[in-house]
């Protein structure tokens, strides 16, 4: 490797070291995370992960994006790399297991590729997506807003349907595809049978699905009348931002480790069938995790332009039917405390930014005490590595170019 390139990689790693360090004071629980875990002991195996990943990764990347130069995968290796293998291996602080963390890793990595390509209007990638669904989750219907269900390979159909560029090059669409069926081929080498199909719909097909149809109701802002967009999509657009955050599902492929190390811990479909932790998920956390991101990158959508598309973000577009809207999908009837969050909103601030996020990390926290006790004995696990991923994405606030190169 260029010794410039090393050097780089070497700050990065260091940055996102300091950044691990913060997860693991727990900030926002205070014990997520094992008080005798060694960061040093840590450091050597995310090196470590990170080395398989890079050589798992690279061909699958290079079969998938056949248009691209070298230098070209290896810059999006260098800005894929260490974040997916970091934010799994912190997650998963008590796997020693280098190979299958790698895996792990590549699954989240060919994620956040192929959600990155179609957020920038890579229509290859929409259509090799929409291929995937129609292969493999046919009938995967995901939440839409009050409580309606949309076919997920529908709504992939509608954004290329919607499209006014022309059709992308099928041989480039084929190459996508072999990529993504790269994940699909995956999740049965790192789970049990039963368990692999529940992460094909989340966190695979639930994130591709819920990204396509944030993209359709920003793309739709820009060209209508605001009034009679947010009276019309308020609730869709809360639906399909918090649903695109798949805490479930994401959860759900780190468990898989465990559960691969102690075969008698319930199966995935079982410990989400329980109401209590799907609520918890589903609602109470996605959509914290979704402030947590969107009150990090509220600087870089607002300028989103200079990128080649445009996200709604509820920093920037704080619109009273939408932040009624997302108290209300977190169960917060009470006009006293909507109002005060969208008096927070409105003052685009620091000082409200910062009550918003405390405002979600008290609904976390209050989601998690309220817990039955027998959710900790039957999901036990599963609700502590829930817990990291919280971590994990408080850690969002501080916004992506805490992570840039």
């Amino acid at each position: 490797m260029d010794p410039r390139l090393t050097s780089r990689l070497a700050t990065l790693m260091t940055k996102l070291g300091r950044l691990i360090e913060r997860v693991w004071q727990s900030p926002v629980f205070g014990d997520s995370y094992p008080s005798t875990a060694s960061y040093r002991a840590f450091a050597e195996k995310m090196h470590d992960v990170h080395s398989c990943f890079i050589d798992r990764f690279r061909p699958i990347v290079r079969d998938g994006l056949p248009e691209l130069e070298s230098a070209q995968i290896e810059r999006l290796l260098r800005q894929l790399g260490p974040k997916t293998t970091a934010f799994c291996s912190s997650v998963a602080v008590e796997i020693e297991d280098v190979e299958r963390l790698a895996t792990v890793s590549v699954i989240f990595g060919l994620l956040f590729l192929c959600d990155s390509l179609m957020d920038g209007g890579d229509l290859a990638t929409v259509a090799a997506v929409h291929r995937l669904l129609e292969a493999h989750a046919p009938d995967l219907y995901i939440p839409a807003a009050n409580n309606a269900k949309r076919l997920a390979s529908f709504v992939l159909r509608g954004e290329l349907d919607a499209a006014k560029a022309r059709s992308p090059d099928p041989a480039i669409v084929d190459a996508r595809f072999r990529a993504l069926t790269a994940t699909v081929g995956l999740l049965p080498r790192l789970s049990y049978p039963e368990d692999a199909r529940v992460l094909l719909d989340s966190p695979v097909a639930g994130f591709l699905s819920h990204g396509s149809a944030m993209r359709q109701l920003s793309q739709r802002y820009l060209v209508s009348e605001k009034d009679a967009f947010w009276d019309a999509h308020a609730d869709d657009l809360v639906a399909h931002s918090i649903g695109s955050i798949q805490t479930a599902g994401t959860v759900a492929v780190v468990y898989s480790l465990y559960r691969g190390e102690r075969p008698e811990l319930p199966m995935i479909e079982q410990v989400l069938a329980n109401p209590a932790v799907a609520h918890l998920c589903d609602r109470l956390v996605d959509a914290a995790a979704r402030i947590f991101d969107d009150v990090g990158d509220q600087d870089v959508d607002r300028s989103s332009g200079s990128r080649g598309w445009f996200d709604l973000n509820i920093f920037n577009h704080p619109d009273r039917r939408l932040v009624a809207s997302y108290m209300r999908f977190v169960g917060t009837e009470d006009e006293g405390v909507i109002a005060r969050a969208q008096r927070d909103f409105d003052l685009d601030d620091r000082a409200g930014d910062e009550r918003i996020v405390e405002l979600f990390v008290d609904v976390v926290r209050g989601g998690v005490a309220q817990l039955p006790a027998e959710c900790w004995q039957h999901a036990g696990v599963f609700l502590m590595l829930c817990k990291r991923v919280i971590e994990s994405g408080y850690v969002n606030t501080l916004g992506d170019a805490a992570l840039g190169e």
